[in-house]
This record gives C-alpha cells, sequence and structure tokens, in this order.
C-alpha cells in the first residue's frame, strides 16, 4: 500500500453533523465538494461508525446522564443509511473515510469499499479494535491526542509490524481547544522520531482562526482535519465545527500556507533569476588599486572591494590571492578574472557537502577516524564517480560510513580476502551484485561476499554503515582495467581531518 493517498489531504470530519439525517447529511457533503472543487483540492470527507445497538451496554441505553450517550442515539445512522452517504461522497469526487470505534464499524468500512481507515485518538490503545484495523488492508491516519511518546512508539510499532501503511495526526483532544494549549512544536517531535510516516493536524481551535492551520503547514503538517457541519434555523454548530464558509477560509489558508512553504524545486531551495540580480545589486566588487600588467600575480595590495559588482566581473568573494592577471589593468579599472577550479576546491566542496549530509542525517562520528575521497577516474570526476569512506575501527573487524553523494557511482569490483555487510542508514542506494540488482532503503542491510562483483550508486545521496573483516589496502580488485592499472593513492586522497 501506498501513502500517497494521505499526502497533502484535507479531511473534512462530519462525525454526527449529520444529525441522524440522511439528506442534512448530504447537504454537507455537497457543501464540502464545492468547496473541494473551487479550490482543487485532494479531499476527504470522514463519517464516524457505531454499531449503537451493541457499542453501548445494555445497562446504559436510553440514560441521559452518561456523555455522549444522548448525542449518539439521537443521531443514528443505519449501515444502508452510511452507505448512501458514501455514495454521495464519491459522486463528489471526494476521498471516502471513517472512523470505526468498534470491530463492526470496521467491517462497514470493508463492506462499503472506505478508501481510508481513521482511528480516534480515544480509540488509539484499543488494541482489540487496532486488530481489526490492521486487518483490513486499508490506508490509516491515527489521531495521538492524549496519547505519551511512549505510547505512540507502542502504536508505531504495533502498526510496523503487521505491514500496514499508516500516518500520525497531532491532535489536542479538548473540544474545543484552547489556543495556548495546541503545541505545533509536537509535529516537529513526531517528523524527527518516525521519519517514515506522513504527519498531520487535527484541529479543534476556534474555526475562526486560520493562524493555526498556516502554522501546521509550516511545521511540516502533510494532512490537515476539521469538524464541519451545516446550520439552519433548528441546527446550532458546537464551539469547534466548521460552517462552510469557515471551512472555505480554512482550506483557503492551508493552500495559502502550502505555496508559501513550499519548496518550488523538488527538495532543494529555487534559486530566481530576480533573487540572483537582486544580491548582485548589492555584492562588491574587485577593482585595481593600481596598474597591473599582463602576467602579473594578483596580491590582496593589488586591489580593492567596492559597489556595484558589473556582469562578468570577479565578486569580493571569489578573489583569492595568487591569481594572474591575463591583461593590462588600469587603476580603478574592474577585475574580470576568474578563480580556476583546482583539485582542492573540488575535494573542500565534496567534503563540505558530505558533512552536510551527516549533520541532516543527524549521524555523529566522534573525533576518532579518517576520511579518504575515493576518485576512481580522477579528483575532477569525484562527483561522477567514487564515494567518502570514513574508517572508523579496523581491526579483526571493520567499521566504516560510506557517504554516496547525489548521483554518484562506485564502480564494479569485489575482494578476495574481506567479507562486508552494508546497512543503509540514511537516503536510498542502488546496489548490484554479481548482475543482480535491489534499492536499498533505510535500515536495509546486503552482505558481500568475498569475490563477488558489486557496485553502488544513489540518486538522491546515501550514508551506510560497513561492517566488515579487517581490511586490507590492495584487496579491491576492479573490472574497470583503466582502474585496475592504477596505484592505489592515485585514486584516493586522505583527508586527517575536516
Amino acid at each position: 500500500m501506498s501513502n500517497e493517498i494521505v499526502k497533502d489531504l484535507i479531511i473534512f470530519e462530519m462525525a454526527n453533523s449529520h444529525q441522524g439525517s440522511v439528506d442534512h447529511g448530504i447537504a454537507i457533503i455537497k457543501e464540502m465538494g464545492k468547496i473541494a472543487r473551487k479550490y482543487n483540492i485532494k479531499a476527504a470527507v470522514k463519517l464516524q461508525y457505531r454499531n449503537l445497538d451493541t457499542f453501548i451496554h445494555p445497562d446504559y441505553k436510553g440514560r441521559d446522564d452518561v456523555a455522549h450517550i444522548p448525542r449518539f442515539e439521537s443521531t443514528k445512522l443505519s449501515f444502508e443509511q452510511f452507505s448512501q452517504l458514501i455514495e454521495v461522497i464519491k459522486k463528489e469526487n471526494l476521498i471516502t473515510m471513517s472512523t470505526p470505534f468498534d470491530e463492526d464499524g470496521v467491517s462497514w468500512c470493508r463492506d462499503q469499499g472506505v478508501e481510508i481507515i481513521k482511528i480516534a485518538s480515544c480509540s488509539a490503545t484499543d488494541w482489540p479494535l487496532l486488530e481489526e484495523v490492521a486487518k483490513a488492508k486499508k490506508p490509516i491516519i491515527i489521531s495521538v491526542g492524549g496519547k505519551t511518546i511512549s505510547e505512540i512508539d507502542k502504536i508505531y510499532n504495533f502498526f510496523e509490524h503487521r505491514g500496514c501503511t499508516f500516518s500520525f495526526m497531532h491532535c489536542i483532544a479538548e473540544y474545543p481547544a484552547s489556543e495556548d494549549r495546541i503545541q505545533l512544536d509536537f509535529i516537529d517531535v513526531l517528523k524527527r522520531r518516525y521519519p517514515n510516516v506522513v504527519i498531520g493536524y487535527s484541529g479543534h481551535e476556534d474555526p475562526e482562526d486560520i493562524k493555526i492551520p498556516l502554522m501546521a503547514i509550516a511545521k511540516g503538517a502533510e494532512i490537515l482535519e476539521r469538524h464541519v457541519g451545516l446550520p439552519t434555523e433548528s441546527i446550532k454548530l458546537n464551539a469547534y465545527s466548521m460552517n462552510p464558509e469557515q471551512a472555505d477560509r480554512w482550506v483557503e489558508a492551508i493552500l495559502e500556507g502550502r505555496n508559501k512553504c513550499g519548496l518550488k524545486k523538488g527538495k532543494e531551495k529555487f534559486i530566481s533569476q530576480i533573487e540572483v540580480e537582486s544580491l548582485q545589486s548589492l555584492m562588491r566588487g574587485c577593482y585595481a588599486r593600481r596598474d597591473i600588467e599582463p602576467g602579473q600575480k594578483i596580491t590582496r595590495k593589488d586591489v580593492f572591494f567596492a559597489m556595484p559588482c558589473h556582469e562578468g566581473q570577479m565578486a569580493s568573494g571569489e578573489f583569492k590571492e595568487g591569481i594572474f592577471a591575463s591583461k593590462k589593468y588600469n587603476i580603478n579599472e574592474k577585475i574580470t578574472e576568474h578563480r580556476e577550479i583546482t583539485n582542492i576546491q573540488i575535494a573542500r566542496d565534496v567534503i563540505h557537502e558530505a558533512k552536510g549530509f551527516l549533520l541532516e542525517s543527524g549521524i555523529h562520528i566522534g573525533k576518532n577516524y579518517d576520511v579518504e575521497l575515493s576518485h576512481h577516474y580522477g579528483i575532477k570526476h569525484l562527483r561522477q564517480t567514487g564515494a567518502i569512506i570514513i574508517n572508523i575501527v579496523n581491526r579483526e573487524y571493520c567499521k566504516k560510513l560510506i557517504i554516496v553523494l547525489p548521483g554518484q557511482d562506485h564502480p564494479n569490483h569485489y575482494h578476495k580476502i574481506k567479507e562486508e555487510t552494508f546497512q543503509l542508514l540514511y537516503g536510498e542506494l542502488d546496489i548490484d551484485i554479481e548482475g543482480q540488482s535491489r534499492k536499498m532503503l533505510p535500515g536495509d542491510t546486503q552482505t558481500v561476499l568475498r569475490g563477488e562483483m558489486h557496485k553502488f550508486s544513489s540518486s538522491t545521496g546515501a550514508v551506510f554503515e560497513e561492517i566488515s573483516t579487517t581490511h586490507v589496502k590492495g584487496d579491491s580488485y576492479y573490472e574497470d582495467e583503466f582502474i585496475a592499472k592504477q596505484d592505489l593513492m592515485d585514486r584516493k586522497t586522505v583527508v586527517e581531518s575536516w
């Protein structure tokens, strides 16, 4: 199962706001359908399922002195009536979704072909119910209102062990929830702790408040949910449910937040030409302090930095002492030389990027290590071919961390002495062993036996751990004759400290 259906999903929670009337429920669904079409969004209408014949203890049926029972009984709908609502949701091109509060509710979801099952906060540790939900083999969204990290860990492992596709939603289970207890920083906690789980936010705050969804989006929430209803002369909404006008403004705020927060170039920051030109206009350029002759070595004393910086001119940040003048420069003339890209500069750039990968992945390597830049076709081609190898331990056993930059590949080779096992810690890695390819994801392991030809690459960048028998210099035998003929030191640069 894929989690794509829940990414960027907006959920209209209908709960009991249908008031036990199919016609009123249909009216709410159609209003939400109008909003979804207006903004061209991926949206779901969520119902709540309880078989009230068995959900309420016989001794408590009909009583009005127990919380929620009167409301549940007064808004009761049958399986057939809910089926009518499901059909309308589908006709409105909305995603069907329901929260079952008992095992019969899960069966209804199956029988009606409901696309997503939602677990309410109050049911998030109802293990008998969760067991039935797991068997349904549908995408699951779990609200974790009132749940500690320890409890959420248990929920995570419960569904992970059963191979389910699931998401978490931060939620404050107060109705309504006061603004000072929203705690949106918990979205950060969930995203760090469960990096492969889609995280969302289910809100119960003032329906007029559109700041909260904007902040939730900025925190990285990919699913947003609110209770909705349709007031009439005889029906008044509760303090945490939105009418269609409020829901419209809420959706508009979500889309505004996504537009303002979203990266415009995949996972990279998009830098526009306007931004480039804006910064260029504020930068200092490099100018001749005195006359400079052709072939002269330019020193810091020969130049000064001032604005403006013209197109094609060396900026102050590009200047490096020792550049040779390719022509004559008169005093106050702009310098148009450009720094040569050296092997040292390439190595430094690669090291900086590798350190960035470790920072991003949260991997700490301590202080006792050395670094090898492995460049099989020369350091100028390191970004295309090679790897960054961090040597941690080399005794009877050996431990290394290997960083593969985006678009980098490590050529086909084998070892006669060493046996090794890789475990991917970050990113994605494509590995080929004796012509058999597989894509490794974080946590995956792969053992490479002595004599097995293997290579690896990554389109996104990756960090993996290599545990092996003792590493012996010269124990790598390459398929490419060009690499095989090279001296070991010609294809490696050792960095003692970075």
